[in-house]
């Protein structure tokens, strides 16, 4: 009798297992999705950060995006980033760059977006 409730008892736990293993595989996907674009919008930061703090000596558009890029690439990010810049004039005026890029979604199709835009400005004052 013992054998029997054995041998029925493995099967449903592979009925069990067929439906728990793609709702784990989702939330683990869920998840990496997550860590990519926390790790991404922190890449980010530092790049508009780093460009402003640039523009701050330099004051020029061209040379602050240059810097911010610098930043942003040298961090092994998988997607390209766009950065625009204001450069300030003189003493007590804001420079200001913004950083984005539109990062591609593993889980994108099924939530109907393929990607998400991450953007961050950062701007400080000329002293």
């Amino acid at each position: 009798m013992t054998i029997g409730t054995r041998h029925h008892q493995r099967g449903q736990e592979m009925v069990e297992a067929a439906f728990i293993l793609p709702i784990l595989i989702l939330l683990l996907l869920i998840v990496v999705d997550l860590g990519r674009a926390f790790y991404t919008y922190i890449t980010v930061i530092d790049a508009a950060r780093e460009g402003a703090r640039y523009g701050v000596a330099s004051q020029d558009s061209a040379d602050i995006c240059a810097r911010a890029m610098a930043e942003g690439t040298g961090q092994l990010l998988p997607v390209p980033l766009h950065c625009s810049a204001n450069p300030g004039h003189g003493s007590g005026t804001p420079v200001s760059a913004t950083v984005w890029c539109d990062l591609p979604l593993i889980m994108g199709r099924l939530v109907g977006r393929p990607a998400i835009r991450i953007s961050h400005t950062v701007a400080f004052r000329i002293r």
